[in-house]
């Protein structure tokens, strides 16, 4: 009998045995088609590992490439002309621009989107072909983003020192001083580079996922339809869904720059108030980005499924906050100027680190602005069209 009964048990443990129980298999018959059923889902599940693997295995290149520079040739010769091409040509910088003297460079980072300036000494082609005497060059380098800053810190004197040397056809010994300043954040700490940063990537999750929920959770609990039958207009319902977490959202804004200068010692160099409104600005643009993930999906759980590969990774990928914008393929560049965290990353390390003014950034705030109010529109209309 215990014999009988161990043989049993050991039939009955097998996988194929419990498959075999036709309760089992109505179960499984009922979550698959219910899985089918659900297309939303399905697509989501199904396209996110597609979508993030294109995402990572292109933007996740730590190598750099046409970084922009400007040089200063005060006085200009063929050798000179043939070292501006050679760096131009080469895969890691493209020449912006050829000046004959930059004034102050912190105006010229302030108003360009250059990341170095190479400065050529007035007497280098002298130098250069006289034996003994150095030729220089000083490279200033825009620290405002970390990553970038320390890469050309650390590629750029090796770059000139093979460049210049193979451009010299001398039997004479070639000397080359490069001398690098690293501006605005000379000491590289990791503090000015993140926050800035976390700010722009928080601020896009807490708005987007916040209202992502709000209308499929009416939706969810059978409150949608006594709104709609309501004399209030679909553009009033979603405007008053969006107010309260402007608000929301703009006090997380203020406890990130509290705890950044208090426990990180990141001072805001520029101007709080211009600050403060481009936050906003950035946050109508999340906000209204999230009220139109809500109006497409179904449920809570569609939404959140989107939020993610929607806002938070296109932020941290693309937005230039890791990975230098122009390193990346051509046509995540242009992927890139759809993501609102952009256009914010620009404005807040601008304002942070450089002290940059309304004059250089009421582009992008434009910009911001301009989405917010697109992405608000298309809301109004699907939500119009689904009542």
């Amino acid at each position: 009998m215990s014999i009988h009964n161990s043989l049993g048990t050991g039939a009955a443990s097998r996988p194929g045995a419990r498959f075999s129980n036709p309760r089992i298999r109505a179960l499984i018959r009922k979550e698959v088609w219910h899985i089918l059923r659900d297309w939303q889902t399905l697509l989501i599940v199904l396209a996110m590992p597609v979508f993030m693997m294109f995402l990572y295995g292109y933007a996740l290149d730590v190598n750099i490439n046409d970084v922009e520079v400007m040089v200063e040739d005060p006085s200009p010769t063929p050798e000179t002309a043939q070292l501006i091409r050679a760096i131009d040509h080469s895969s890691l910088f493209k020449v912006k621009g050829v000046v004959n003297s930059v004034g102050n460079p912190d105006d010229l980072f302030k108003k360009s989107h250059v990341k170095a300036l190479f400065r050529l000494s007035p007497s280098f082609t002298r130098d250069l072909l006289r034996p003994g005497s150095p030729a220089s060059i000083q490279v200033l380098i825009d620290g405002s983003d970390q990553n970038l800053g320390t890469v050309l810190r650390n590629v750029t004197e090796p770059f000139l020192q093979k460049t210049v040397l193979s451009l010299v056809n001398t039997a004479v010994p070639v000397t080359i001083d490069v001398r690098q300043t690293i501006l605005y954040n000379p000491q590289q700490k990791s503090a000015l580079y993140f926050v800035p940063g976390l700010m722009v990537i928080i601020l896009m999750m807490i708005s987007a996922l916040l209202t992502s929920l709000t209308i499929t959770r009416e939706k969810e609990q059978g409150s949608l339809e006594q709104m709609l039958v309501s004399p209030i207009r679909p553009a009033e319902i979603l405007i008053g869904k969006i107010a309260p977490y402007v608000v929301l959202a703009a006090i997380d804004g203020a406890l990130i720059l509290l705890v950044g200068y208090f426990v990180f010692g990141v001072s805001i160099s520029g101007s709080l108030t211009l600050l403060s409104v481009a936050s906003l600005v950035y946050i109508f643009a999340a906000l209204s980005l999230g009220l139109l993930i809500s109006t497409i999906s179904k449920k809570q759980e569609h939404a959140m499924l989107i939020v993610l590969p929607a806002t938070v990774l296109p932020t941290v990928l693309l937005s230039g906050f890791i990975f230098p914008i122009a390193s990346l393929p051509v046509w995540l560049q242009l992927l890139s100027m759809a993501i609102p965290a952009t256009y914010f990353l620009e404005i807040i390390r601008g304002i942070i680190l450089k002290g940059v003014g309304l004059a250089e950034l009421w582009r992008p705030m434009l910009v911001l602005g301009c989405m917010g109010l697109f992405l608000l529109a298309v809301s109004v209309r699907k939500f119009r069209v689904k009542a």
